[in-house]
């Protein structure tokens, strides 16, 4: 599950809040993100969003999640995940996309905590990442593989330059950017 909330996170832009709920409790598949919102095609699939921070009129918003001929591929992640998760707790298209262990709504704190976790045993420092590390892990790399900017604010789903923000620059590249005002 971690995986591909991971995967899904990174490849789809997403805030920590649109994959995630505050409590268990606080469950609601009017609003929360559900198996029913993840319609697969031959070669990507849908993940709707039913709200979004930058959908205040709550109409939803739809991402695409293509298959990748790569080792980490969203669309094979959700498959997958969906098949281990259906034989482990039979589901119906009104639950929670994401559930623990226990078959509990993902909560945004077991996620972080998870994440941090995980990130130490990599040997990262856990307290430079937080729930919002996927989207900015996200626009940076597409900043660095020369993705155009539209497009950038098209998969985050930007209305303006704000994503900007979130790209964060090397020293290096900094330097080799000095270096060539020098010349």
């Amino acid at each position: 599950m971690l995986y591909t909330a991971f995967t899904v996170a990174f490849y789809g832009f997403l805030r920590c809040g649109e994959f995630t709920i505050r409590r268990s409790k606080s469950f609601d598949c009017n609003n929360n993100l559900c198996i029913s919102d993840v319609l697969f095609y031959s070669d990507y699939v849908i993940l709707h969003l039913k709200q979004s921070k930058t959908d205040p009129f709550r109409m939803g918003v739809d991402i695409q999640l293509h298959k990748l001929n790569h080792d980490c591929c969203p669309f094979k992640a959700l498959h997958d995940y969906l098949i281990v998760r259906n034989t482990m707790f039979k589901f119906q298209n009104n639950n929670a996309l994401f559930i623990d262990e226990s078959g509990i709504a993902l909560e945004r704190e077991f996620f972080i905590s998870k994440l941090k976790h995980l990130l130490g045993i990599c040997g990262y420092n856990p307290q430079s990442f937080n729930g919002h590390s996927f989207r900015i892990g996200a626009a940076t790399t597409a900043g660095k593989s020369n993705i155009e900017d539209h497009l950038i604010k098209t998969l985050g789903r930007w209305n303006s330059n704000s994503y900007c923000r979130y790209i964060r620059t090397s020293k290096n590249v900094i330097k080799k950017a000095q270096q060539k005002l020098s010349s």
